[in-house]
Formats: structure tokens, sequence, C-alpha cells
């Protein structure tokens, strides 16, 4: 930590500027605290780590949810020092007993309440959510920022998110928005828009900046940035049914199972099932099998000019839901929103691709059939002329 009380019950911070030998003189007579557990901590000002205080041996606090690296203290300190060079009052590692937590960084704009919690390493969801949840209780917008060392690049558009990065997760405008920081480079990486692929594999737009060129503004509000995905979302969703289909086990594969009982192969899928939507990202399970758990159960028993009541396709998700064959994800920065948007948004997908007609806000109308191509090539062919013909209207389904 870089905060500490002293026996009067003054802080002294070592973000501010001391010289070492004013720092030894304090400490030849003085004792230290932590501000959130009050158990007595040490100065350390060696010569290789950032100074810092610390628990003495033995000792734990509940506030502290990860050892503190080096990467971490300066990363923190880096963090503090880039909002009070744009003017910001900024407190370091201020504990509130209303919360009963210590966030990183606290300040206050505009009559808005902030905390930045700069986080390096997983801690359990269930402290994430709960910090994150306290925060809003209290009216502050919590901004988690990542360690740059937790992205994992896969090429120019597409990293792996696992669970815990997706908690870091919050909803500009439009698109979606993770942060993260590296000390070492003092660069802020900004991963713009999720459309994920896979439970991991998701494709964004990886934007770096000097913590020098980057304004509090877009850290605060990151604008909407769209970029080329079509062609990727294809690419890749080809390459998944192919690892689905080549894996070991793959015959016991629940999901491939079903389709081979209701005479459907995964390479000629139609191409109005596995389609991009913005809320995608409050689904773990891939689009590709949540929405066709979605045909199997209610789009393929329905004729045209038939009449689908909404309630009848989120009571076959929420089955699906139930007997855990679509796994959910808790995004708690992001909070205004939920998974119901993305059903609700793949149905009025299907409306812009003329497969369904609304006819108000709780029932549609089919208007022509889901084809099932008889062969691979034939389906190839099909799914070429469908983003073609789609493709505004599959792009606007995240970049309206």
């Amino acid at each position: 930590m870089l905060v500490a009380k002293k026996s009067d019950g003054k802080r002294l911070s070592l973000g501010e500027r001391y010289e070492k030998s004013d720092l030894i003189e304090i400490r030849s007579r003085e004792k230290f605290y932590c501000p959130g557990c009050d158990e007595e901590v040490v100065m350390k000002l060696g010569n290789k780590k950032i100074w810092h205080f610390s628990h003495l041996a033995g000792r734990s606090c509940q506030y502290e949810y990860e050892r503190e690296s080096d990467y971490h203290l300066t990363g923190k300190l880096k963090l503090y020092n880039w909002l009070k060079e744009q003017g910001i009052i900024a407190e370091l590692e201020q504990f509130d007993p209303k919360m009963n937590q210590k966030p990183d960084i606290a300040f206050e704009l505009q009559n808005q309440k902030y905390a930045i919690e700069f986080q390096c390493s997983a801690i359990p969801s269930e402290i994430f959510e709960k910090r994150t949840r306290t925060y809003f209780d209290h009216g502050v917008i919590p901004i988690w920022v990542a360690a740059e060392s937790l992205i994992k690049r896969k090429s120019n558009n597409i990293v792996s998110i696992n669970n815990f990065l997706y908690l870091f997760i919050r909803r500009s405008r439009y698109s979606w928005n993770i942060p993260a920081f590296c000390p070492i480079t003092g660069q802020f990486i900004n991963l713009h828009g999720a459309i994920p692929i896979t439970s991991k594999k998701t494709l964004t737009k990886i934007e770096v900046q000097s913590i020098n060129q980057y304004s509090l503004a877009e850290f605060l509000s990151p604008a909407d940035k769209p970029f080329s995905f079509l062609k990727a979302w294809q690419s890749e969703n080809q390459k998944m049914k192919s690892r689905y289909l080549t894996s070991p086990g793959a015959w016991q594969n629940p999901f491939l199972k079903e389709l081979y009982r209701n005479h459907l192969s995964l390479l000629t899928i139609p191409s109005e099932i596995g389609l991009p939507v913005r809320s995608s990202p409050y689904i773990e399970t891939p689009s590709m099998i949540w929405q066709t758990y979605l045909y199997l159960d209610v789009f393929r028993h329905y004729q045209i000019g038939d009449i689908i009541y909404y309630s009848r396709i989120r009571e076959a998700f929420y089955k699906r839901i139930r007997r855990k064959e679509i796994k959910l994800r808790i995004l708690p920065a992001a909070r205004e929103k939920d998974h119901w948007h993305a059903l609700a948004e793949y149905v009025f997908l299907l409306t812009r691709v003329s497969y369904l007609e609304k006819i108000d806000s709780g029932k549609v109308k089919v208007l022509r059939k889901i084809i099932i191509s008889n062969s691979i090539d034939d389906q190839i062919k099909s799914e070429a002329d469908f983003f073609t013909k789609y493709e505004k209207e599959i792009i606007e389904s995240i970049f309206p």
C-alpha cells in the first residue's frame, strides 16, 4: 500500500513527493497503521522496489485482496499522478468507512464520485461483484482498469477474454469497453467493442495510447469505435465449427449429439443461426449454440404466416438456462442491461433479415422458411449470398 495512518490519525501518502532522508526521519519517530484494518504497518524505502507500506510479517488484512507487486504499486501511482496533472483532486487509497472499502484512487468530478481500481491478478468473482455493487449502491461509479498483462492477444482484432476479464467490461453508448494500463510502457490499452465468438475468443478493436495523450474525458466516457468485423466473424465461426467436430471426444459433446438426433450437421447450420448481436457478452455460450437451441425449440415448429409470441421464445431460452445448456455472464461494471437484451436483439435482427415480421412488442410473424442446405458446398454458397445481401443489417446489429 502507498498510504498509511500515523499515530495521530493523519494520513501519510507515499504518492506525494518526499525526499528519502525526510521519510527516514519520519519513520524513526513514528508508527504507521493500515487505514482499513488499523493493524501496524512498516514503511519500506528500498532501492529496488517502489516505496510502500507493508503489514507486519504473519499479519493479514481483509481489505487486501491480492499481494501488491511493484508493477501494481507503480500502476496506481502513475494513474494517480495522471489525474493530478489534469487538475483532478484525487485521493490515493482513501478508506471509506461507509462502504467499508478502499479504492485505489477516488475522485469527484461535476458532482459525480468515481473509484478507480487497478487490478493486476484474478480475484474471486464474488468479491469483484460485491465491491462493484457496493460502489454503485453508494453513488460511486467504479472503473476497473486491468493490467495489460491480463490481455491475451490472438491477432489484430481478436483477444482471449476469460470470465474474469469480462467482469471489467462496461458499456459506452452502443458498444463495450475494457480499459487496461501498462505502468512499464505508460500506455492505456482499450478494447473497444466485444463480439464473442467462443466463450473466450472475442472480436474487438485494440487501441493503444500513451498516458500523455489520453484524456480523462475519453477514460470516463469512451467513444464508440466501430471496426470491420464481418469477414473475421465468418472466418472464426467456421474455425469454431471445425474445432468442435475434430476435438477429442466430439461424439460425446451434448450439443453435437442433439444436432445428430435432429438430423442436423454443424457444417450446414443455416445462415440465420449464429449471428452477432450487440448484447451477446451477457451470454457465455457461443451465439452459434444458443441460437441453434432457439431454432430447435421454437422456429422450426412454425410455418409461413404463423404468429410466434415473444414469451414463447423467452421460455425456450430460459428452459435451456435452467438445464445449464446456456450459460450466462454476470457483468457487474456494465450494470444496466442483461441477457434478455441479447435475445431481443437477435429476434429484431431476424426481422431485419426478412425471416420474421414484427407485429407488436409481444409477437412476430414468420415470413419465410429457414432452409437447411443439402450439402456443405450449398451451405457455403448460401451463407456467402446471405451475408452479402444482409451485410448492412448485420453490421448495424453491432454498430447502429
